[in-house]
């Protein structure tokens, strides 16, 4: 019998899904895990990952804006960029077009 997956294993597997110029929130995250972690928590698990292991920077909240300025400022908006995705003058990413929708 397969080892079930911890809930940073899954959140961990989902981010390896997000395409390249898409978006994902924590609270979205959280929903496809069933809740097994909050939205916070979705974040904790994206810190705990091994550096350059998931595109974490693909993750973002949920008016679409990054989160991680306070660490590295500007980073995660320029690799966001750099795959195609654009921001508005608020510095938002329009989730209607961007976000990630996964298949069942």
């Amino acid at each position: 019998m397969p080892r079930r997956l911890t809930p940073f294993e899954r959140v961990h597997a989902l981010v390896n899904r997000i395409p390249r110029g898409r978006v994902a929130t924590y609270g979205q995250l959280s929903r496809l895990i069933a809740r097994r972690l909050t939205p916070v928590g979705i974040g904790w698990a994206l810190r705990a990952a091994p550096e350059d292991a998931i595109p974490w920077h693909r993750v973002v909240n949920a008016q679409g804006r990054v989160s991680t300025d306070d660490q590295n400022p500007g980073l995660q908006r320029a690799m966001l960029e750099s795959e195609g995705v654009t921001f508005d003058d608020e510095g938002e990413i329009d989730l209607a077009k961007f976000q990630w929708k996964p298949r069942k």
